[in-house]
């Protein structure tokens, strides 16, 4: 028997595939959809759910930042969009694409916070260079949309080149954020920040795993348990161009890797903000058990797990790449849609 919160290994061990919540916006390559964040509102048990939309042509790239609403935690229909078009207009900054989302609602005041994290490089990269986090706010999650400004900037020397893609949760009444961080050699880590209102973030800085440093990205969620904050997710380590893999395709000069590190991880770590480090509680190699993630490569990275209360289960959201459409590793060859498994408390 166990006590306190669920062992995340039972959460892993317990795992089936209820199915796709969301397919990319066609199947060629360099089409995805992922990169957000599951919320379960508690008053009507519905489940909302964020993703960027993605292709590779004309451009386009990461072209809005959707929220979907489901009953059932599979079947997800668009109820809101920002478009980065809009996001630009919004905030008055030139966005390239658009990549990380989180979604929260405001225990103060009832208004939504949409964190979007958006490539605000000088000049045009596939994958992009430099990313920062912008906020948007509404009562509604039609719109209209309020700017707030960017709330997660690249000024700092651990996330010079960007500062995105975060796990943001609200813990005892503290909004904590956790964010992939990354500095000019192109490595990246966790990096903290918290906040009291979800707008003003004060950086604590680059977290380490066990005492020690450690480049990696982690997203997923954030819980309270007996023994503090802990965060369950997926970790993966990305190629940068000083160790870049054969089997890798590069769109262009930039050598920007896309999913060709070592295989996604599922992780749980218990945050220690005094110390500025993740404890380790469990940590295993992502086996997968449906016929759409790829053998190598199962998934991206990108991951969200919530706790269905009214049906007792956990929901684990993965990023995954399709091993039939997905062409090669790359930027603009894998063809990636959003999962959903269900792990039972009982």
């Amino acid at each position: 028997m166990w006590q306190g919160f669920i062992p995340p290994q039972k959460l892993y061990a317990g795992r089936s595939f209820l199915g796709i919540a969301l397919d990319p916006p066609n199947y060629n390559p360099g089409s995805w959809i992922g990169a957000g964040k599951a919320l379960y509102l508690e008053d009507t048990g519905t489940i909302l759910l964020t993703a960027r939309p993605r292709i590779a042509a004309d451009d386009a790239r990461g072209y809005a930042a959707n929220i979907y609403s489901s009953k059932n935690g599979v079947d997800f229909a668009l109820i809101g969009s920002v478009t980065k078009e809009l996001a630009a207009e919004l905030s008055g900054e030139k966005i390239h694409s658009i990549e990380g989302t989180q979604l929260l609602r405001d225990p103060l005041t009832g208004r939504w916070h949409f964190f979007i994290s958006v490539d605000t490089g000088a000049e045009f990269a596939w994958g992009g260079v430099k990313w920062e986090t912008l906020l948007l706010t509404s009562f509604n999650l039609e719109g209209p949309w309020r700017p707030e400004g960017l709330v997660l900037r690249n000024d700092k020397q651990y996330d010079e080149h960007q500062a995105r893609d975060s796990t943001i949760d609200i813990v005892d009444g503290r909004w904590l954020c956790l964010y992939k961080a990354k500095d000019a050699n192109r490595d990246e880590r966790p990096a903290l920040a918290v906040s009291r209102d979800g707008v003003l973030w004060d950086k604590k800085g680059p977290l380490t795993v066990d005492g020690e440093d450690h480049v990696c990205f982690i997203n997923g969620g954030m819980f309270a348990t007996s023994s503090g904050t802990m965060f369950i997710g997926i970790e993966s380590r990305l190629d940068d161009s000083r160790s870049r893999r054969t089997n890798v395709v590069y769109a262009d000069e930039f050598g920007i890797g896309h999913g060709g590190g070592p295989p996604a991880r599922f992780v749980a770590y218990l945050l220690d903000i005094r110390s500025m480090n993740l404890e380790t509680v469990f940590n295993t190699q992502w086996q997968p058990l449906s016929q759409y993630e790829h053998d190598e490569h199962p998934l991206l990275g990108y991951s969200s797990t919530i706790f269905d209360r009214k049906n007792q289960r956990f929901l684990i959201y993965v990023e995954a790449l399709d091993p039939e459409l997905t062409e090669a590793i790359g930027i603009n060859s894998t063809v990636e849609r959003l999962l959903v498994y269900e792990s039972r408390t009982q």
